[in-house]
């Protein structure tokens, strides 16, 4: 019982609703009547467990249960979000398909609006789980940490290594120079030659 009043009003709340939804879910929610005639009226009807959504909703409240017992029982189930994130997500699909179950199928029953009304109540304690766990800035801040840029940082391969550089070639006398080196020995040869004093 101790551990019952730890989990807080939003998930006791929460665990009720899921316990009464899941024994709704295998009473009648359609059923028909029609007239035998002279064997008088007879009626058919089928449980929550008929459809996808009605299967999906019963597997979904079972996994809430599990999910909070196992709280209960002090068991750590490595989950990357919040208790907060997981309660509202298990109670948001739970309403979404008893309400849309409700909606789709026909000769609803008695049994089908309590089972949307304790869907209703799971969501209701789903919403004061996250107020107590310090309101929607509390979801805000668990959305980015599931797949983050950093961690996908992290995952993506080391970029290769860069080429290395191409040894520099050795520096070659630019066209330039070498004509301007022409233009001087040509010069040289052109000058007359002073006459010798023999030659005088």
């Amino acid at each position: 019982m101790e551990r019952f009043n730890a989990l807080g009003r939003g998930m006791q709340l929460m665990l009720i609703g899921a316990v009464l939804l899941l024994i709704s879910t295998f009473f009648n929610w359609q059923e028909i009547d029609f007239d035998l005639g002279p064997l008088g009226e007879g009626s058919a009807g089928q449980n929550a467990w008929h459809g996808f959504w009605g299967v999906a909703m019963g597997l979904l409240t079972i996994v809430l249960i599990a999910w909070i017992v196992a709280r209960l029982a002090a068991v750590d189930i490595p989950i990357p979000v919040s208790a907060a994130m997981t309660g509202a997500v298990l109670a948001f699909l739970i309403f979404a398909f008893a309400l849309i179950k409700n909606l789709a199928d026909d000769y609803s029953t008695f049994w089908s609006y309590i089972g949307v009304a304790l869907a209703a109540l799971i969501a209701v304690g789903a919403w004061m789980q996250i107020q107590e766990s310090g309101g929607l800035e509390t979801l805000k801040s668990d959305i980015p940490s599931m797949p983050s840029s950093s961690a996908e940082t992290q995952m993506a391969p080391p970029p290769p290594p860069a080429a290395p550089e191409p040894a520099a070639a050795p520096e070659m006398p630019s066209e330039a120079a070498s004509v301007d080196t022409a233009a001087e020995e040509a010069a040289e040869s052109l000058e007359p030659e002073e006459p010798s004093d023999r030659e005088l």
